[in-house]
């Protein structure tokens, strides 16, 4: 499936940068003037239509998107025309602003309908005691259903939690559950520092030089930049407010943004302190190991469970390897729930 992706993605760069070269083509020759009505018809068909109908067919569509969530592209396709056309033929293509205009406007209705129904099923599925993000993901996911635009979604909603409404609050925990922390003695803070201070150094320096040759594609690079840095605070803030919770029943592992899932005690085959080698690709195939850090422990499973990854990428997998701060308290603690498990 995701090798089918890249080539849909591919296909669409490929066919809609053919429209565009064509297109330009024309706007700088003597066809646009001499069919300057036929021709602008035409162009406009192009930027508004076509490219983003490619863009349904070949990406939305196999997101499970609706054709719809492609009208801000038809938009878009519009105002880029409108800046390569000359003015003289602007006139050919005004009376099209009147039919994408009100179209844009039950976009956005369609969108805040969406969002009201996000907001009325958070309320009915928060409680005191639940997790924010998973209570939000609930609502998106019955809004969207378990669709990959609802994965993607929830990815961006976590950034922007852990990035700048979470800075007050407090750890999450569960009644009966023991946390254990992962971020104080690993290095992923230090690595965090280190990779956001080479993004605002070497990002601007390739944003400067960027400018000398296009300005979109610099401030393209720069924005792309901003972001990575939102994800890696996210990321290490959502270490710090999700400790790993063991119960006697299940164990929630949400190891910051990079993995997240429930395992229950009967499914766990063994638990064991680890000196990390580097795995195989096809054993990573299977596996689930921290970006950077070297992991202490790992969780061996009897049956391979789902578990929810960066950018809500689903895998399956059969052992999974973590970086705990006291590796030999969690072996202990998960040997005497799997005892117990066991006797019952």
């Amino acid at each position: 499936m995701h090798k089918r992706t890249i080539k849909n993605v591919k296909f669409f760069i490929g066919i809609s940068l053919l429209i565009l070269i064509c297109d330009f083509f024309i706007v700088n020759s003597s066809l646009l003037q001499d069919n300057n009505q036929l021709l602008s018809i035409a162009l406009i068909l192009d930027f508004v239509v076509v490219i983003p109908l490619l863009l349904y067919f070949f990406i939305y569509r196999k997101l499970h998107k609706k054709l719809i969530s492609v009208l801000p592209f038809c938009l878009v396709g519009y105002v880029g025309l409108m800046l390569l056309l000359p003015q003289s033929s602007q006139g050919e293509i005004e009376f099209v602003k009147y039919i994408i205009i009100p179209l844009e406007v039950a976009f956005i209705s369609y969108e805040i309908y969406k969002f009201t129904q996000i907001m009325n099923n958070y309320r009915r599925n928060r409680s005191a005691v639940s997790h924010p993000i998973e209570s939000l993901a609930n609502s998106v996911e019955l809004t969207f259903n378990k669709s990959k635009f609802a994965a993607l979604l929830m990815q961006e909603l976590s950034v922007f939690y852990y990035t700048f409404l979470s800075w007050r609050k407090k750890p999450y925990t569960q009644t009966d559950s023991t946390a254990f922390s992962y971020h104080t003695n690993s290095s992923w803070f230090v690595l965090v520092l280190f990779l956001c201070k080479l993004l605002i150094i070497e990002g601007a320096l390739i944003h400067i030089v960027l400018m000398q040759w296009s300005h979109i594609a610099a401030w393209i690079i720069s924005l792309g930049n901003i972001y990575l840095i939102l994800l890696f605070i996210a990321d290490y803030r959502a270490m710090r407010h999700n400790p790993i919770l063991l119960s006697k029943q299940t164990i929630r592992v949400q190891y910051g943004l990079q993995m997240f899932s429930y395992i229950t005690i009967d499914n766990i085959a063994s638990v064991s302190t680890i000196n990390y080698e580097k795995l195989t690709n096809a054993e990573l195939q299977t596996a689930f190991t921290p970006l950077a850090i070297e992991p202490n422990i790992l969780i061996t499973l009897n049956n391979t469970i789902t578990i929810t990854r960066l950018f809500g990428k689903q895998q399956l997998v059969d052992r999974i390897y973590l970086f705990i701060d006291k590796p030999r308290e969690f072996q202990a603690e998960c040997h005497t729930c799997i005892t117990t498990n066991n006797h019952f």
